[in-house]
């Protein structure tokens, strides 16, 4: 038996236990027989829920359990019998547990998930009545997958909050028949399996890199199914097919796109859409086994619709209603049928549900489909489920209606949810029911029996050793258990009990994050969870992807139309690739057009010198160059000196504050431990790689000046804190110096509950601080009282005195002004300085500065955070004003993003005289500092309900209260701005809603237009992510550099600019370290070497179709630079494109022997006839060791001639080859030099 069973089989002591195991054992195939338990404590019930659990699982009986799976079996596509025979040995007793809401959902969860860790929660969908072009769907596919579960037997325990309880559902056998279980055995085609998920919801893209996409690519199907989000969520499944055999089944990294390992165990395609319409047939001939023939046609919907809507219309008429009502309805009749027909099912779905599925499907139909043994229902508190039922009914009913009164949607709406009567009838007579309640009462079932199991609540210990000790000791107590989750807690606990002579007897430690116990005299328990142990919550653990591999460069997202610069030509469209025939050649070029429309056609080898042209405004784009004019050289001259002048002043003001040798704190110590262990959440990898370098820095003798970029909630705030407490166990003070009052404040207080039971005196300094406390803080700080102080612009004052300063953290530090820092450098000398920026730093911008600048970068999110429900809509003042009242609903305060300051104002009076009696605030960038920080101080203190602002409104503020955010004319906002702006709400438990809106009858630019696809995909943060992210990192580069390089930037473009700074700060270094002027011994001049080989090598679009990708694999065949790189790029091909045609492989092996020719000092590489010419540079030096290793392979032995002379060459006679093979010999012949080369070195 596991802890957790011993430690559930312990209720077994308990004879009213023993009694309700047999009451419920009394109830099996029976209906309508329901058991009453009262006396529980809140967290007692879990435990109770969880021990019935696991009694019925280990008595289950095998043989009925694989009966009933087997009666399943078949139903599910990919899921045989034998299958299913295998599974329903490991089966356990299914349990459904329902609580009242979304609070207790979640401490029930935290109390039971550590005692059924698959424990699944099936959480209400958002039913969307508003004309959305585009909304999230993570809700909608963990709910089907939940749903999926049930039927398959893969979830046996869920929890159910009263309004899932509700919801209208699919009809069991239609989501089965949308069910697929693959575990590489199938024989499926793979026309059949694409049918299959376009019909389950799918959408088809080039390359599937988010839940709920797959991609195909001839005879490989790459899925990303919503199974693999908890096990593994930075991967996809890729299958490849031999003929109708799965012939590999593996993992697959959604950043590099390469396998990553096979998949040993079976996937669950579930649907990721709860209203499935028809999909566009494939031919025939191509899927004769539907897999869907299911699916809801969208004609015959619209026709219902279409009639259903009229009679409710014609009703309303002959009951006079208001004409206005009447058309309105009329008009959102006609937009429903038309976003039908036209293949939008989001918008309009959802306000005819009844409908779709006319079914009456509730979650009951579920639970009776369950396969194996059932506990009965289990009800929590029934008088307080009862009366949230009723709530939800009635709220639904209300919005239904002031929906129907604004002529948005329809009475039928409203069957989209039950009553609490059609649900709870149900329950009464179809099932059995275990209902727990704290106090016995009435509670609306008629029970067989009735069980009083009594238990308290645990009293709290936490900073109470001494009273812990003696209560432990106490025989008037029972043995207790003390849950400890990590090594350190459960440690630390131990040599406390053996100082104080606990016995083993007396209290047992486990491993187990339940964060409240209680006792259960009965059952002689006393349990104590870590909250009433340890300061701080418990740790909650999160899952972890395995990832592998390098991420894709962004050539995926060039576009025809895009800006491209050349190294040589300058600034040019990019048109697409061209494949063009010459002397019977066929190879790939890239098609650039200029100024004055020239055009150019550039070989894919000369892949390298392209860049896409990423600049620092969308507003402003560079002229196009001439080709062969002089303007393009001119400005990259112009922009080259003045990176030199910043590669210089970078090196030195370093390399100067270098010398200056700092204190050097001790290595971790037991209390840093400590502080780590009661950070409630698990950290993210970058988060555990930044706290290191930070720590190897402060326990260094050198002075830290370390960066750390990370955007809004990565989690930049616990590495500081981190630092600061190391700080202070090194015996030193410590200062956070924040631009906002807000910030500080926030920042002050989150310190204080994180540092809650050590001894650390923490002041602030800050208008938000009293005169008696700054007073305090200042003292205390001048005689080292005070370890840490938090503060803003007020810790650069005069009388701002510390006694022994040991570290400075500074938050945005581009917030404050250069007089500011020129201060901070002057007093701060030889202190250990940390900056925090929540701008995302450029890669290759980091790449550059590595050398010289300590930068640690967060660029992974926490997984933990809820997802934003987004919609992305054409504006519509009735719907953002019923979005406003249902958060005020709910006590909550609004973002309205308005980013017009000249019509502000407007906006404001606007919402006003639709919203009488909300406060509105307007915040913008004209305010002065004093005014902006006032609005936003009162926004932060709740003293505003909404604030309409434009995009300058701080970010860096956690506002846990602002769940709505309302952006206007997102049109001209970029995908980067929307991503962060999104970022400010969704930070507390609850579900957080954004309505990206813009103004469909507008004209709108290209741009706009484009803006607005990516919009609509941004509803996940998906393929959009990655543009998102590179749109922020040219954003943060002047806040790194300095606005002064924002122009030469824009005119060279962010690459290219990078890669000059990375040169000039090369040479910079070589010149101070004493070498100017001087070269390494074997630096040899660079070689661009030209392969004149006449064969086909190039990327058939039918094995790629995707130009994008094949910009990316052309750019990594170009960087190939070893025959590991070959290898590896082979892989790759093979891996996600399957078997690759002569003329890819011949394209492979070409790059190969370029870049080692050009290793060589080879210019040239030809056939003549029966010869290979490999012709060298006359007066030029070349690399005589791989020169040598290439002339003295004996294999080789009597086919190579090396001519010297003036015109020096290498002939390596290959006879009457094909062009392919004499590829393939040479690349071998190259391959061998190589290793003969290494070998020497």
């Amino acid at each position: 038996m596991t802890n957790i069973d011993t430690f559930l089989a312990r209720a077994g002591r308990d004879k009213n236990f023993v009694a309700l195991t047999e009451a419920v054992e009394t109830t099996a195939g029976a209906c309508g027989r329901h058991i009453n338990v009262t006396g529980l404590s809140p967290t007692q019930k879990s435990y109770i829920v969880a021990a019935l659990t696991d009694h019925f699982s280990n008595r289950q009986d095998a043989a009925t359990n694989s009966q009933a799976v087997k009666q399943k079996a078949g139903q599910v596509r990919g899921w045989t019998a034998e299958r299913g025979e295998e599974t329903s040995r490991n089966l356990g007793a299914a349990m459904c547990l329902i609580e009242p809401d979304e609070l207790q959902i979640r401490e029930t969860q935290a109390a039971l998930q550590p005692l059924l860790p698959d424990l699944q929660i099936l959480r209400p969908r958002e039913i969307n009545l508003i004309n959305a072009d585009a909304g999230s769907r993570r809700q909608e596919q963990d709910r089907l997958l939940t749903l999926a579960g049930l039927l398959t037997g893969r979830v046996r325990h869920v929890l159910i909050s009263a309004t899932a309880l509700l919801q209208r559902l699919p009809d069991p056998d239609f989501l089965r028949r949308h069910l697929l279980i693959l575990q590489g055995t199938e024989r499926i085609q793979p026309e059949t399996l694409e049918h299959f998920l376009l019909a389950a919801g799918y959408e088809k893209v080039s390359q599937a890199e988010a839940f709920g996409q797959f991609s195909r690519r001839g005879d490989i199907v790459d899925v990303v199914p919503p199974d693999l989000r908890q096990s593994k969520p930075d991967c996809g499944l890729r299958i490849s097919f031999f003929d109708d055999e799965i012939d590999s089944f593996t993992y697959y990294s959604l950043i590099s796109q390469r396998s990553v390992g096979n998949c040993r165990k079976s996937v669950l395609i579930s649907p990721v859409k709860e209203v499935l319409l028809d999909v566009d047939r494939l031919d025939a001939g191509s899927c004769a086994d539907s897999l869907a023939d299911s699916n809801i046609n969208a004609e015959n919907l619209a026709a219902k619709i279409d009639a259903a809507g009229k009679r409710e219309i014609l009703s309303l008429k002959e009951n006079n209603a208001s004409a206005k009502v009447t058309a309105e309805l009329n008009k959102s009749l006609a937009a429903d049928i038309a976003k039908l027909t036209e293949g939008l099912t989001t918008a309009p779905a959802d306000k005819w549900l009844s409908l779709i599925y006319p079914e009456d499907t509730m979650f009951w139909d579920y639970w009776q489909e369950t396969p194996g043994p059932k506990l009965p229902v289990v009800l929590d508190e029934p008088l307080r489920l009862t009366k949230a039922l009723d709530t939800a009914q009635a709220a639904w009913q209300e919005r239904i209606k002031e929906g129907f009164l604004k002529g948005q949607n329809f009475l039928t709406a409203g069957l989209a949810q039950y009553t609490r009567l059609d649900c709870m009838r149900r329950l009464d007579k179809e099932m059995n029911v275990i209902t727990l309640a704290v106090i016995g009462g009435a509670n609306g079932f008629p029970a067989i029996a009735e069980f009083v199991i009594r238990g308290r609540e645990s009293d709290s210990y936490c900073g109470k050793d001494a009273k812990l000790t003696a209560d432990l000791k106490d025989p008037s107590f029972p043995p207790c258990t003390l849950c400890a989750v990590g090594e350190v807690r459960r440690q630390k606990l131990a040599d406390l009990l053996r100082t104080e002579g606990v016995t083993t007897e007396q209290a047992k430690i486990i491993d187990l994050p339940l964060p409240r116990g209680f006792v259960y005299p009965a059952a002689d328990m006393w349990v104590l969870g870590e909250q009433e142990i340890f300061a701080g919550k418990a740790k909650r653990r999160r899952n972890r992807g395995s990832t592998t591999g390098v991420a894709l460069d962004l050539f995926s997202d060039l576009r025809p139309g895009d800006l491209v610069v050349h190294d040589i030509h300058g600034i040019g469209i990019y048109k697409g690739l061209r494949s063009v025939e010459v002397d019977g050649v066929r190879r790939d070029y890239i098609w650039l057009s200029y100024a004055n429309n020239d055009e150019l056609y550039l070989p894919m080898e000369a892949l390298d010198q392209l860049q896409k042209y990423i600049g620092v405004s969308e507003q402003q784009n560079p002229k196009l160059s001439r080709l062969g004019g002089t303007d393009w050289q001119k400005l990259k001259n112009k922009a080259r000196d003045s990176v030199k002048k910043l590669a210089f002043d970078l090196v030195k003001l370093y390399a100067e504050r270098r010398k200056i040798k700092g204190y050097k704190f001790p290595p971790e110590t037991t209390w840093e431990r400590e502080f780590a262990e009661s950070f409630p959440f698990e950290e993210t990898d970058d988060q555990l790689r930044c706290i290191k370098e930070v720590s190897a820095d402060m326990e260094s003798d050198k002075v830290m000046d370390r960066l750390l970029c990370g955007d809004v909630g990565f989690g930049k705030t616990e590495v500081a804190f981190r630092a600061l407490f190391k700080a202070v166990m090194g015996g030193k003070q410590a200062a956070l110096l924040a631009p906002t009052t807000v910030l500080a404040q926030q920042h002050y207080e989150n310190f204080m509950n994180r540092i809650n039971g050590f001894p650390i005196r923490v002041g602030l300094l800050s208008r938000f601080a009293n005169d008696a406390m700054q007073h305090k803080t200042l003292s205390g700080l001048a005689t080292g009282n005070i370890d840490v102080v938090i503060g803003t612009h007020r810790l650069l004052s005069k009388d701002v005195k510390f006694k022994k300063l040991g570290l400075l953290i500074i938050d945005e530090e581009q917030r404050f002004g250069v007089e500011h820092k020129e201060k901070l450098k002057v007093n701060y000398q030889g202190v250990d300085v940390l900056t925090l920026s929540a701008t995302p730093i450029p890669r290759t911008l980091h790449m550059a500065l590595s050398g010289i600048r300590d930068i640690s970068v967060i660029e992974e999110a926490p997984l933990d955070r809820r997802s934003v429900l987004t919609y992305v809509m054409e504006y519509d003042p009735a719907i953002v004003i019923d979005a406003i009242n249902r958060e005020f609903s709910r006590h909550g305060q609004v973002f309205y993003l308005y980013n017009n300051t000249a019509g502000i104002d407007a906006k404001v009076n606007e919402l006003q005289e639709a919203l009488p009696g909300a406060r509105i605030a307007a915040g913008h960038g004209k305010m002065s500092e004093k005014q902006l920080e006032q609005v936003i101080n009162d926004f932060y203190a709740g003293e505003t309900d909404i604030l309409v602002c434009t995009t300058i409104i701080e970010s860096g503020i956690d506002m846990p209260n602002v769940n709505t955010l309302i952006v206007e004319n997102a049109d001209r906002l970029g995908l980067a701005q929307l991503y962060q702006l999104r970022g400010r709400v969704g930070r507390s438990g609850r579900q957080a809603y954004a309505y990206i809106t813009y103004r469909r009858d507008k004209v709108l630019t290209e741009v706009a237009e484009k803006r607005l696809t990516a919009i609509r995909d941004f509803t996940e943060l998906g393929s959009g992510f990655k543009i998102a992210m590179k749109d922020l990192e040219v954003r943060g580069a002047g806040n790194i550099l300095g606005g002064e390089q924002h122009g030469q930037m824009a005119a060279v473009g962010y690459d290219m600019y990078c890669r000059m700074l990375d040169e000039e700060i090369a040479k910079v270094e070589t010149e101070l370290n004493g070498e100017a002027g001087s070269k390494p011994k074997n630096s040899l001049p660079a070689v661009e070497t030209i392969v004149d080989i006449p064969v086909d090598a190039y990327l058939p679009r039918e094995f790629i179709a995707d130009e994008g990708q094949r910009m990316d694999m052309y750019k990594r065949l170009t960087a190939i630079e070893s025959d590991r790189d070959y290898h590896d790029v082979i892989d790759e091909l093979l891996d996600r494109f399957g078997e690759l045609p002569p003329e890819v492989t011949v394209l492979a092996a070409i790059s190969y022997i370029r870049h080692m020719a050009s290793k060589a000092g080879i210019e040239r590489v030809s056939r003549q006839d029966d010869r290979i010419i490999m012709r060298l540079p006359a007066g030029q030096k070349v690399n005589m060791p791989l020169i040598a290793a290439i002339m003295a392979q004996q294999s080789y032995s009597g086919e190579m001639n090396f001519a010297a002379g003036a015109k020096p060459y290498i002939e390596y006679r290959i006879g009457a080859l094909k062009p392919a093979e004499a590829v393939e010999k040479l690349r071998k012949l190259f391959m061998n030099a190589e290793k003969a080369f290494n070998d020497q070195k």
